[in-house]
C-alpha cells in the first residue's frame, strides 16, 4: 500500500478523531493515534507535520464527513419541494454528528490561535464549505421562483443567508442540552424548523395545490 495512501489517511483521521474526542487534544497522544490507526508514529508525521496539523486537519474531516447531501438536492428534474425536504433531510441526518464534533472544533478554535496560518487555513476551509452550502441553496430557490412554487418576492440571498443561519444556531444550541435535549435541537427540531421556513416560501398557487392533494388523500 503507497505511503500516503487516501485509505491510510482516512484511518488516521479517524483514529484522531475517536482519541481527541474522547480526552481532549491535550491529553491526545501521537502514539495512541497511530496505534489505532495501524500505522506507525513515523507514518502518521509523514501524511502531518504535527499533532496541530493533524487536529485542523481531523476538524475540516468531519465537517464534510457528517453532511452527506442526498443526490436529490441536485436534481433540477424534481419539483423544487422535493429538492428542499431532501436537503433538510441531508441536514437533519448529519445533526447529531455534526453536535458530537463541535467540541473538537472548538478546541481546534484555541490551537490555530497561536498559529495565523493554520488560522487562516481553518477559516478558508470553513467559508468554502459554508459557501457550497449557500450557493447550492440559492440555485434551488431560484428555480423555485422560476417555477412559480415559490414566491417571487423573495429575496434570494437573505433567505438562504438565514436558513443556514437557522441550522446553524440549533447546532450552537444542541450542545448545551446534553444532559436533557430539548426536541427543538435534534434532527426532529431541524426537520421542523426548516420544514416551517419552507412552507412561508411557497407561492399562493403552490400552497393551494398542497391544500388540494390534502384534502383529496383525506377523502380517499
Amino acid at each position: 500500500m503507497p505511503p500516503h495512501s487516501p485509505e491510510k489517511k482516512s484511518r488516521i483521521l479517524t483514529a484522531a478523531r475517536e482519541v481527541c474526542s474522547e480526552g481532549g487534544y491535550e491529553a491526545a497522544r501521537m502514539d495512541e493515534i497511530a496505534r489505532r490507526a495501524e500505522v506507525s508514529k513515523g507514518t502518521l508525521y509523514n501524511f502531518f507535520e504535527s499533532k496541530e496539523a493533524l487536529l485542523l486537519a481531523t476538524v475540516l474531516a468531519s465537517h464534510q464527513d457528517y453532511v452527506v447531501i442526498l443526490p436529490a438536492v441536485e436534481d433540477p428534474t424534481l419539483d423544487v419541494r422535493d429538492r428542499l425536504a431532501a436537503l433538510i433531510e441531508s441536514l437533519a441526518d448529519g445533526f447529531e454528528g455534526i453536535v458530537r464534533h463541535n467540541m473538537l472544533a472548538q478546541q481546534a478554535w484555541s490551537v490555530v490561535l497561536g498559529s495565523p496560518s493554520m488560522r487562516k487555513e481553518l477559516l478558508s476551509a470553513l467559508r468554502a464549505i459554508y459557501t457550497g452550502y449557500i450557493e447550492q441553496l440559492q440555485s434551488i430557490l431560484e428555480a423555485g421562483v422560476r417555477s412559480g412554487v415559490l414566491r417571487s418576492e423573495i429575496d434570494i440571498p437573505v433567505v438562504a443567508t438565514n436558513w443556514l443561519a437557522i441550522y446553524s444556531g440549533l447546532l450552537y444550541r444542541a450542545g448545551f442540552e446534553e444532559d436533557d435535549p430539548n426536541p427543538a435541537y435534534t434532527p426532529a427540531g431541524v426537520r421542523q424548523s426548516l420544514g416551517w421556513l419552507t412552507e412561508q416560501l411557497l407561492s399562493d398557487e403552490a400552497r393551494k395545490t398542497r391544500a388540494s392533494a390534502r384534502e383529496e388523500n383525506t377523502h380517499a
